[in-house]
C-alpha cells in the first residue's frame, strides 16, 4: 500500500470490526476506554454517529485484536501495557513497537532493537512475533481486486523485498505458506485473507512442495 493510499483510506466501524476478527460491541468498549479511538467520529443525529477508521487505526485495530486473540491474554492485561507504554512517550505504542507473545504474556521490542517484559531472555521468542507487515496485507484485502489474477504469483520492485505476492494482492506467498505449515486448511487462511482465493491457496502449496 503506497503511502498516498494510506492517507486516504477510511472505512466505516463495520468494514473495522469484519477485517479484524471482533464484534461491533468490542470496538465500541475499546473507543469507550480509549484503547482504539477512530479518527474520525461525527454525530450526524442523536442516534446516528458516523466513524471512520484511518489506516493507522486499522494498523492498532489489528495488533490490538491479533494479541486479545492470543490465548490466555485479557483485555486488561493489554490496556495496562498500552497505557505503560504511553507512559513512557510512546504516542501509539500498537502501531509504533513490535510485540511477541508466550503463554500468557506479551513482550515489547522497542525501537533500538531491545526487548522488555521476558523472564527469560535466553529463550527465543521470535516464533510468536506480530509482523506488521502482514497486518497491513490484511488491511489491504479492503481494496476489491480483479478476478483475472486469482492463482497467479507476481514481484514487484519496492513490495516485501521484491518476494512473490500474489497478484493484485500484496500479500506474500511465503505468508500462505507459513499458515499451511501450521496446519490451516484453505478456508481458514481465505478468513485470514479474504481477497484471496482457492486458486492462490494452491499455487502457495506448490510453492511449498518445492521449496
Amino acid at each position: 500500500m503506497t503511502q498516498a493510499m494510506e492517507d486516504t483510506l477510511a472505512v466505516s466501524d463495520k468494514q473495522a470490526v469484519k477485517l479484524a476478527g471482533i464484534s461491533m460491541r468490542q470496538l465500541r468498549y475499546w473507543e469507550q476506554v480509549g484503547l482504539i479511538v477512530p479518527s474520525i467520529s461525527e454525530q450526524i443525529s442523536p442516534r446516528n454517529t458516523v466513524r471512520l477508521y484511518s489506516f493507522q487505526d486499522l494498523l492498532e485495530l489489528l495488533v490490538a485484536a491479533e494479541l486479545r486473540h492470543r490465548p490466555g491474554i485479557s483485555l486488561q492485561h493489554i490496556q495496562r501495557l498500552v497505557a505503560h507504554l504511553r507512559a513512557r512517550d510512546f504516542d501509539a505504542p500498537l502501531r509504533e513497537l513490535k510485540f511477541a507473545t508466550r503463554g500468557s504474556e506479551i513482550y515489547i521490542q522497542y525501537p533500538d532493537g531491545t526487548w522488555s517484559g521476558d523472564s527469560a531472555p535466553d529463550q527465543l521468542i521470535y516464533h510468536q512475533v506480530l509482523a506488521l507487515d502482514e497486518v497491513g496485507a490484511k488491511i489491504q484485502t479492503l481494496r476489491d481486486r480483479d478476478p483475472a489474477t486469482a492463482g497467479h504469483v507476481v514481484k514487484r520492485r519496492g513490495v516485501h523485498g521484491s518476494k512473490p505476492i500474489f497478484a493484485g494482492t500484496r500479500i506474500p506467498v511465503d505468508t500462505v505458506q507459513r499458515y499451511l505449515q501450521a496446519g490451516y486448511g484453505t478456508k481458514a487462511i481465505i478468513l485470514e485473507y479474504p481477497s484471496l482465493t482457492p486458486a492462490d491457496i494452491e499455487v502457495a502449496r506448490n510453492y511449498a512442495a518445492v521449496g
